[in-house]
Formats: structure tokens, C-alpha cells, sequence
């Protein structure tokens, strides 16, 4: 009798494991655009992680953002307007240099024509540690370039609810995800940032240039072999509160000072470095923030504008 129900327990673990396996692979959950045997279009996918992999690879847009929370608020809406190019949002929360690389090579990989590229850069990217560590978890298997690797990892519960979500998209149940990959962290919060703020203003740390080694701007370097040699690249700064910003005349402050001018080496002849990241009035301003390190619209409103002048006006 045992050995009956441990046999129907293993035959329908394995049909039921084979049907998840080729549901997974006929609705694509996440619009890899591999080994998909449906023609389903768009996801339903509120987490940047995952839904990253469809809109890198949108045909639609020839042009992102990419960086970590600190660039979520960049309005590519705003951004294609003012450009006439087509903005995606790639930033995915809590990620440094080695899953924005990993992003950068998948948006490069599957786009032919690419007109900029915006990489928001914070401390993360000053890493004096070759291996890149990161702090939250990061699904790197979605954005490889093996099929094997991807159907080993693809068979698991969340890929079952996108696979569904995204069956009911096609039947017109469900609404699709923005595209664009847009999200204001500010909806649905209440402003309460009250922080002290410093009386007298500090020196900025400014621009200096590199006397130690930045193995993650030198990994960027690499990668940006493969853009196109008519592509802009912008690299940005965000903001911090001024409480974010690194003592002045502290080992932070140099490292932060270098590191910009390893950037501005960088873009020098394709693009440029914008750095807000330095002490001043509007980093004063505690309604510019939700908190130390994540500023609201206003200041979102004024990186855009910044982005959108060295881009130039739409073309006719």
C-alpha cells in the first residue's frame, strides 16, 4: 500500500512539475522573449526586478534610466518630451554597480538603435572592492544570455503568479504594468521629514582627480566599449540632504571627490557628469526630501530639466 501512494505521490509530482514547466514556457512570464510560445504583449508587474527584463528589451524605447532608488523619480515621460527621444526606467531599488551593469548590458544587447543612456550614480559606485557586493538580493539568471540557466531558475512559485497575471492580461482581465517603469515613491506617503539642519555651509568636496583605483567605473568603461559611438551618455548625482553629504575634509569627501572625476574622465568627449550631490541651498531644503537620501519632485523636476538641456530640444 506504501509503495502504491509513494508511486502515484511521485507520478503526480512530475506531471504537475512538467505542466508548471510548460506553462512557464508558453506564456513567457517575465517577456524574456525566449523560449515564449505565446504572442502575449506586456507584463503585469509592479517589481522593477523582474519587470526590468521586459521593458530593456521594448523596441519602443531607445533611451533609459538606470540607477538604483536614488534615480527612481526621473520622469522618463518628462524626459522623452523634452528630448524627442524614447525614455524607459530601469532603476530597480537597493541595487549598486554590479546589477546596473547587468541592466546596462541587457538594454545594450537588444536595441540596435540607442540614443542615451542616463546612469544615476551614488556612493555605491565609489567601491574600492573588485567583486561589487550587493546587499539585496537580485535575480541575475533572468538577465543571462543562456536558456539553460534560465529554465533551471524559471520553475519556482512567483514565475506560476506572473505567468498568470500576465494569461489574464491576454484574455483582457488585467490591466498592463506601465511601460515606461515610472514610479513615484512620493504616492501614498505623507511628508514628515524634519530633520536639523546644519547653521553655516560647508565646503564642497568639488571634483578631484583619481589617485586610487574604482574597479566599478573601470567594469562601466568596458561595457561602454559596445555603445554606439553617436549615443550620449549622462552620468547624474543625485541629491542627498545635506546630512547625507560626507563631512568636509574627511577620507569620504576625498573618496566621494575622486570618484566624480574617475565619472568625469568617463564621459569626457561622449557626454558629461551632473552633480548635484554638493552642499547648497537646495540641499538645505528639508521639503525637498522624503527623506536623507531619496528627494522629491521639485528636485526631480530640475535633474530632468537638466538632462533634457544637454540632450537638446526635439528633432523636427
Amino acid at each position: 500500500m506504501w509503495q502504491r501512494f509513494v508511486t502515484v505521490f511521485l507520478m503526480t509530482l512530475c506531471l504537475g512539475s512538467c505542466a508548471a514547466f510548460g506553462f512557464i514556457l508558453l506564456v513567457d512570464p517575465y517577456d524574456s522573449g525566449r523560449l515564449g510560445l505565446g504572442r502575449i504583449s506586456g507584463i503585469v508587474d509592479e517589481d522593477p526586478r523582474t519587470a526590468s527584463v521586459s521593458r530593456g528589451r521594448d523596441p519602443r524605447f531607445d533611451s533609459a534610466v538606470i540607477g538604483n532608488s536614488r534615480g527612481q523619480l526621473i520622469n522618463p515621460a518628462r524626459l522623452s518630451s523634452g528630448s524627442g527621444l524614447n525614455f524607459v526606467q530601469l532603476t530597480v531599488p537597493g541595487t549598486g554597480p554590479r546589477e546596473q551593469l547587468v541592466l546596462l548590458r541587457w538594454f545594450m544587447g537588444r536595441h540596435d538603435l540607442i540614443r542615451a543612456i542616463v546612469l544615476a550614480a551614488d556612493d555605491t559606485w565609489c567601491t574600492q572592492d573588485p567583486a561589487l557586493p550587493i546587499t539585496s538580493p537580485f535575480p541575475f539568471w533572468l538577465y543571462t544570455d543562456s536558456n539553460a540557466e534560465y529554465a533551471v531558475n524559471a520553475l519556482r512559485t512567483a514565475a506560476l503568479d506572473r505567468g498568470w497575471r500576465r494569461l489574464l492580461l491576454a484574455l483582457g482581465l488585467r490591466h498592463e504594468s506601465d511601460p515606461t517603469g515610472f514610479s513615484d515613491y512620493e504616492r501614498g506617503r505623507v511628508w514628515a521629514f524634519a530633520p536639523n539642519v546644519p547653521e553655516r555651509l560647508t565646503p564642497a568636496s568639488g571634483i578631484h582627480s583619481p589617485q586610487r583605483p574604482f574597479p566599478a567605473i573601470e567594469k562601466l568603461r568596458a561595457v561602454l566599449r559596445q555603445l554606439p559611438a553617436d549615443a550620449r551618455f549622462i552620468v547624474v548625482f543625485p541629491p542627498v540632504f545635506v546630512t547625507g553629504l560626507p563631512a568636509a575634509g574627511s577620507d569620504a569627501a576625498e573618496l566621494m571627490a575622486e570618484c566624480k572625476g574617475a565619472f568625469s574622465r568617463l564621459v569626457d568627449g561622449r557626454g558629461i557628469l551632473i552633480d548635484f550631490a554638493v552642499d547648497g541651498e537646495r540641499v538645505r531644503d528639508p521639503k525637498n526630501f522624503m527623506d536623507t537620501f531619496h528627494y522629491r519632485a521639485s528636485l526631480a523636476g530640475q535633474i530632468a530639466e537638466a538632462i533634457v538641456a544637454i540632450l537638446g530640444p526635439p528633432r523636427r
